[in-house]
């Protein structure tokens, strides 16, 4: 299975299948659940309904995708790196099963630890193959959690996978570079920044039961959501508010901070917070569901991005999908000015950059736009204009398709 598929055609009329491998199990928000909607829930357009192959349901998918649900067995379940290998066998008992009669255009593989059951899949039925990587494994494990047992293993089917797709979609031009330096073709990778769907994000969302709920009426909003992961900053942001509003005592009474989301990091954004002594001046939802975050987003002023570089010095290499949610709900961005975000935002045009990781400076650009309601509704409008023209998940979705054609048409 070293090289991709003989049969190049690419037959649209035929249904695409959708497999995503991966073991987190009752996601129900965030960026991977927004790209995975996004992609499915616009195959169709361009084509016959996706197939969706998953271990449990995904938010914000709609009807018109058939799902097969593959639920993980038990057996290794208390072994972090063996039930990835072992979710091979059900994953793909459930795709024989359930998809060895059905017409297929090409198999479209969300790339999970220790899984080879796409390029499996679109050997057997002679289709292409799609793969979407979203960062090394290894990289992931030791920088962000903890070091893996069997790298070499999981290194060896990660490349595996990325020699036998025919296309490789990544999200950032720094993914890309290291994917050439392993020996990749660059010709089949695609990069290909994720987006937005800005019907669901939109300038019309009402905040207003958001903002009764947690007594924000009348306040000017600072908001973020995300999983709080290591990169997100969202400690960087507390530290910033803190700033904020020691040095401009007036602010404690008319600014609050709105955090929506949970994750690794809550612990210490919680403590930076009680450091500042600015505990009830923010709001903190915990997770709530993706079909709620519009609504949180929409009680916000400003939308805050406060990403961090990665702990090696390496290129960040995301593309986080609330910086497009931000820009299409038509709010004034402060951002970090951290490769992709600094790409697609322009500084005082459609965001307010700041450097990574500088909690001072992430203050100051939040007083910018508070003390500037005309600038960030300038912002905002020419934030959600950039959104509509170049960053949705249609378009996100064509250029995926378009380049298949293009390798294998």
């Amino acid at each position: 299975m070293a090289g991709p598929v003989e049969n190049r055609s690419v037959d649209l009329t035929r249904r695409p299948t959708y497999l995503r491998t991966d073991l987190w199990m009752g996601v129900r928000s965030g960026g991977s659940v927004g790209h995975i909607a996004g992609v499915l829930n616009n195959l169709e357009v361009f084509g016959a309904p996706p197939i969706f192959l998953t271990p449990g349901p995904v938010a914000t998918v709609v009807e018109s995708v058939e799902i097969v649900v593959a639920p993980p067995e038990r057996s290794f379940w208390d072994f972090r790196e063996l039930r990835t290998f072992g979710y091979n066998g059900t994953s793909w008992a459930a795709a024989a099963r359930t998809l060895s009669e059905a017409p297929i255009s090409f198999v479209y593989h969300r790339y999970s630890r220790n899984n080879y059951i796409g390029l499996k899949f679109a050997k057997v039925r002679a289709v292409p193959f799609v793969l979407e990587y979203n960062g090394s494994e290894v990289w992931i494990a030791r920088n962000w959690g903890r070091r893996l047992k069997y790298e070499a293993l999981t290194e060896r089917i990660e490349l595996l996978n990325l020699r036998g797709a025919d296309v490789v979609v990544v999200v950032s031009r720094p993914m890309r570079d290291e994917l050439v330096a392993r020996g990749i073709d660059a010709e089949k990778i695609l990069v290909n920044p994720n987006g937005v769907d800005p019907e669901r994000y939109s300038p019309d969302v009402d905040g207003s039961a958001v903002r009764e709920r947690h007594g924000l009426v009348g306040k000017t909003v600072i908001g973020f959501i995300g999983t709080f992961g290591r990169w997100h900053g969202a400690e960087v942001l507390a530290e910033a508010f803190g700033r904020l509003l020691n040095e401009s005592p007036k602010s404690r009474e008319s600014v609050r901070l709105l955090m929506i989301g949970d994750g690794l990091t809550m612990s210490e954004t919680r403590q930076v917070l009680a450091k500042w002594g600015v505990s009830e001046r923010a709001v903190l939802t915990g997770l709530v569901p993706q079909e709620e975050g519009p609504a949180h987003l929409a009680a916000c002023d400003i939308l805050a991005a406060p990403h961090v570089p990665n702990p090696d010095g390496t290129p960040f290499f995301g593309s986080p999908t609330k910086l497009f949610e931000y820009m299409a709900m038509g709010k004034g961005i402060v951002a970090s000015d951290l490769d992709q975000i600094g790409e697609v935002l322009e500084h005082d045009r459609t965001g307010w950059l700041v450097r990574p990781g500088d909690a001072g400076d992430l203050a100051v650009g939040l007083r910018v736009l508070l003390e500037d309601r005309a600038r960030r509704e300038r912002l905002g409008s020419a934030a959600r204009e950039a959104a509509v023209d170049r960053h949705t998940w249609r378009e996100h979705t064509r250029r995926i398709l378009e380049k298949l054609e293009d390798r294998c048409g």
